[in-house]
């Protein structure tokens, strides 16, 4: 018997069925990272004026994005694809970040339904509508 004949598998289709697939390769993380990082630069200062402006959705819009990004982008780091190092922290840090920016979502939504019951808005802003809306104004 030859050395080729015995390193053949005695049955080759169950090997390729049962041998699983290869490893994925590693993906870059720079792009998606940054991505990531500039859709939460802009989401949570609009998730600050929220409160003020009344108009939370939009932030809320991006903050949800982002943390669903993060928590993907953190399943990618589970999963093995990110190269071991300083992109596997970031992408942790990043959904800890996202995560945090939700919840003071929520709790932004809790305070504007406050502040529409309390009337604070007819309060606050009426004189700046009265001043834009005269005629002379």
């Amino acid at each position: 018997m030859s050395d080729a004949a015995s390193q053949e598998p005695a049955f080759p289709r169950v090997e390729v069925l049962f041998g699983g697939e290869p490893p994925a390769p590693l993906v870059d993380p720079a792009p998606r990272l940054r991505r990531l990082t500039w859709l939460l630069a802009v989401a949570i200062p609009l998730d600050l004026l929220g409160v003020t402006c009344f108009t939370g959705v939009p932030g809320a819009f991006l903050t949800l994005w982002a943390y669903l990004l993060a928590d993907a982008e953190t399943a990618q780091v589970s999963a093995g694809r990110y190269p071991e190092g300083d992109a596997s922290a970031r992408a942790r840090r990043l959904r800890t970040v996202a995560a945090w920016a939700m919840a003071f979502t929520i709790v932004s939504f809790v305070v504007q339904i406050g502040l529409f019951w309390w009337g604070f808005y007819d309060v606050f802003y009426r004189p700046v509508l009265v001043r834009l809306l005269s005629p002379g104004g």
